[in-house]
């Protein structure tokens, strides 16, 4: 009996530091909490592109410099879109140096006017900073829909039903005849 109550005082103790463990590694800021916070300078964090057409893809490069006295570890880079892709630096970048974000925003998808929010998480006091970019996506003036394209288009709108009205015309627009017997359709 004395054995049990022994095993079972040290089963606690062991539960107890391994819950505080796990509390421990699930506060705090993770990598962030081992680097000194730094400061950091965005060049031109809000910008304006001139239209594109859809299909093409915009390059965006982003100069990031460390204005603080620590290290500039950045975590990650977010863009609001999957239509964005983003590269940065994965080394620290040193007091008074500058990293490059760069970023490939593909219209392929897109048609009009289109945001582009992208959050930098970085070891700064400020944990994270944003970049906005827009421009306007527009289509291809030469590009004219072929027959098979409009039919797709025809069969999503309508699921097939208005294909013999693309084809023949509206009802009050086929052609028929008279003669004395009454109206015949032409066939």
């Amino acid at each position: 009996m004395k054995n049990f109550n022994f095993s079972r005082k040290y089963l606690g103790i062991a539960y107890t530091c391994f819950f505080a463990l796990m509390l421990a590694g699930c506060g705090g800021d993770g990598e962030n909490a081992l680097l000194e916070p730094t400061t950091i300078e965005i060049e031109d964090p809000l910008r304006h592109y001139y239209p594109i057409i859809q299909g093409q893809k915009q390059n965006i490069v982003v100069k990031i410099t460390n204005t603080g006295d620590e290290p500039l570890k950045i975590f990650n880079v977010l863009p609001s879109c999957g239509c964005t892709l983003a590269k940065f630096p994965k080394n620290a970048i040193a007091p008074d140096n500058y990293g490059l974000i760069e970023m490939e925003y593909n219209s392929t998808k897109n048609i009009g006017y289109v945001g582009i929010y992208t959050t930098i998480i970085a070891n700064t006091k400020i944990k994270s900073h944003t970049i906005f970019f827009d421009l306007y996506v527009v289509p291809d003036a030469l590009y004219t829909k072929d027959y098979e394209e409009l039919y797709q288009i025809e069969m999503e709108k309508e699921k097939g039903l208005g294909i013999q009205k693309m084809v023949d015309g509206e009802t009050n627009q086929r052609g028929y005849i008279v003669d004395s017997t009454g109206v015949r359709k032409f066939k």
